[in-house]
């Protein structure tokens, strides 16, 4: 019998059913040949007693897109309406069956990498997608080597005759591939190939340094050389200066001109700034080199650039005073419109084959979430010109206690600090690797020892308060990314394997739809907060408002109405005796109902102290006086007792009590003759008596 293709990929979806847990994502749900797709596999799945595995994002994602305006594209308007009456009939025939709750909120990608994560021990599993990117993440599950001893992990796609197809495979290069060129950014079609920087694998240098007499400065004129037209330009007020050089205002509106010190001008620095001038590449807000600058001996001495304008990342978002100071009416909405805008200029950089080398805050000016300048472009790399500075928090680990000059970086190097500039503008200028009780930075990107935790994973080693709150706060898509990246054995924590600028792209696409459309904020209202007060609300746990600062609070985690935070904060005031500030706490005013004390702890240790140690005259055991009783005695003009407390009490009320007598206040004048007594002698009285 003719063994014809049909048999072969109706075997093929035979034994696919037989064998996997199968998944379907959004695409194939609303791919053009789903209908056939669903005939050639239905009597399977009756047969087989078998269902496919629907997650409830997935079908969020389809309403979604049926719900769209018909103007905006009504055929894939049209195969939503018909994959959700799908779903429906299905999932009435028992043939589907959907995954998830109301409280889930992860993006649909994520759904199939945390299950897929989470049951790959336990079952072979299949995913039915169209996506390119969603299967090599599926399919890095399988070859990461944090999963091996996994089960089989398959990703395929519907064929245009409604079979199962593997996505196909490029053809082995004869030529071995350069690690640079494999790291590389696929290019888009969209994007010319000469716009885009060639790859290379050796760095380029120059050993010419060229000996300049002295450099232009406020005042002088300057030639800027535009290919073979050149412009005399005028540098006027100095605007700033730097390691390198000095930022100059022209007399061009708009533009500004950098000018090296005398050392810095070498040819190596000609040579890159030349290549990037020529490639004419715009996107607003990054200050590229427009042309080359000469002095008057037709010397390289600097460029010129558009004005870029706005306040340091570092010092207006980075700090978390700083940012309630400038941006005060933000919201959690506006970092993340900011993180995609700063997304969409690495993209268009990284498509170009430009790799920014140090993303350092101080060099991201921000002026609205929509409006952000990147300065100082003349130390990205480009071929084999590389970026000779770094800063420890956005350098990855496989390239720490590296000299940055000498050698290439990999877009996946570059990829570990997009995810930390991310994580540090989710978690204001906190970098993901500060945490309590652990190394220096640099070890602790050495260890991937990340603190904050994902579902029940975690270190306990996140600093307590405000930054644990924040986390707490974000999608639980997001925090199991970061988690992946920046963990030692993580998903996505190799060169190879972290997420690319398009996927942080859509991932911070997806979180921004999530709070515009209110779904975060119908959980918990704080998810729009910067600084939450409090962990993301728990729907099984009860809460209360503290009835001092009204933030809402865990009912168990208060007592009488106050929350913790609260109840160690109070009035401050000063010590009676040494003028120290202290604070009389809420607990002990509310909870323990204890007196306010006048005095501090180290005050009240001071009166308490030992003084002196007497014998007691009645019961001859010794007593203690202390520092505050003496001052006490001195104070009223007493002399300090003779007996001890017990033989006072005892003789309390008696005409033999030993009450501490007053000092007279003046002494009788001495005199030679002797003092004759009062009182009359024992036997003198006895005497008396008798005669009577």
């Amino acid at each position: 019998m003719l063994y014809t293709v049909e048999k072969k990929f109706a075997e093929h979806l035979e034994e696919t059913v037989k064998k996997y847990l199968i998944f379907i994502d959004t695409c194939s749900l609303m791919n053009e040949n789903a209908d056939q797709f669903w005939g050639n596999i239905i009597p399977l799945l009756l047969r087989e007693n078998k269902q496919i595995i629907v997650p409830l994002q997935v079908c969020r994602e389809v309403e979604k897109h049926a719900k769209a305006p018909e103007h905006v594209d009504p055929r894939r308007s049209q195969l939503a309406c018909k994959a959700l009456s799908t779903i429906d009939r299905l999932q009435k025939a028992n043939l589907i069956t959907i995954y998830g709750d109301d409280n889930d909120r992860l993006f649909a990608d994520n759904v199939f990498q945390t299950v897929f994560t989470r049951f790959r021990l336990r079952y072979d599993l299949l995913l039915i997608t169209q996506d390119h990117n969603l299967a090599a993440d599926i399919m890095n599950i399988r070859s990461s080597k944090a999963v091996n001893g996994v089960r089989s992990i398959r990703v395929e796609r519907i064929t245009e005759n409604g079979c199962l197809g593997i996505f196909g495979r490029p053809k082995r290069r004869e030529t071995p591939v350069s690690k640079s060129e494999t790291a590389a950014v696929r290019r888009p079609a969209a994007v010319p190939p000469d716009d885009c920087f060639r790859l290379a694998d050796k760095v380029k240098s120059y050993a010419c340094n060229w000996m300049v007499s002295s450099v232009p400065s406020e005042g002088a004129t300057v030639t800027a050389l535009y290919d073979s037209n050149r412009k005399n330009i005028q540098l006027c007020r100095k605007i700033t200066a730097g390691g390198e050089g000095t930022i100059y205002q022209t007399n061009i509106p708009g533009m500004v001109a950098k000018i090296y010190k005398k050392e810095k001008l070498n040819r190596t620095r000609h040579e890159k700034l030349c290549l990037l001038a020529r490639k004419n590449l715009s996107c607003d807000g990054v200050c590229f080199p427009l042309a080359l600058l000469y002095d008057k001996e037709y010397n390289f001495v600097g460029y010129l650039m558009r004005q870029a304008h706005g306040r340091e990342l570092q010092k207006c978002v980075f700090q978390p005073q700083l940012l309630k100071k400038y941006f005060p009416s933000w919201t959690k909405q506006d970092t993340v419109t900011l993180c995609i805008t700063i997304l969409k200029k690495l993209k268009y950089l990284h498509d170009r084959n430009v790799i920014l080398g140090d993303i350092n805050p101080n060099n991201i000016l921000v002026v609205s979430p929509t409006e952000v300048y990147f300065v100082d472009t003349d130390s990205y790399q480009i071929e084999g010109f590389p970026c000779p500075v770094g800063t420890i928090n956005f350098t990855a680990p496989e390239i720490q206690r590296k000299d940055f000059s000498t050698f290439l970086r990999t877009i996946g190097n570059e990829r570990f600090a997009v995810a930390t500039l991310l994580f540090m503008i989710m978690l204001p200028g906190k970098p993901p690797y500060s945490l309590q009780g652990g190394e220096n930075q640099v070890e602790n990107i050495l260890n991937g020892d990340f603190a904050y935790a994902s579902g029940e994973r975690c270190s306990g080693k996140a600093p307590e308060g405000m930054w644990r709150f924040c986390w707490s706060h974000l999608p639980r898509y997001l925090k199991n990314d970061f988690y992946e990246t920046f963990r030692k054995g993580g998903l996505h924590s190799t060169e190879q394997t972290r997420f690319s600028t398009d996927v942080w792209l859509r991932k911070f696409e997806y979180y921004l739809d999530l709070l515009q459309s209110g779904k975060l904020c119908e959980h918990d209202s704080m998810s729009m907060e910067l600084f939450p007060t409090r962990l993301k609300k728990n729907p099984h746990v009860a809460y209360i408002k503290c009835r001092i600062c009204g933030n809402e609070v865990p009912a168990d985690k208060a007592m009488e109405g106050i929350c913790g935070d609260c109840l160690n904060k109070g009035e401050t005031y000063h010590c009676a005796e040494c003028g120290q500030e202290m604070v009389y706490k809420n607990y002990h005013k509310y909870i323990k109902k204890a007196p306010r004390r006048t005095v501090c702890p180290d005050c009240y240790h001071k009166k308490n102290a030992v003084y002196t140690t007497l014998l007691c005259a009645d019961c001859g055991k010794p007593f203690s006086i202390t520092y505050g009783e003496k001052e006490s005695y001195d104070k009223k003009d007493f002399h300090l007792p003779r007996r001890c407390k017990v033989c006072r009490t005892r003789r309390s009320g008696s005409i033999f009590s030993d009450i501490p007598y007053q000092m007279p206040r003046e002494e009788k004048p001495q005199t030679d003759e002797p003092i004759k007594s009062d009182r009359s002698s024992f036997l003198s009285v006895l005497e008396k008596w008798f005669r009577m």
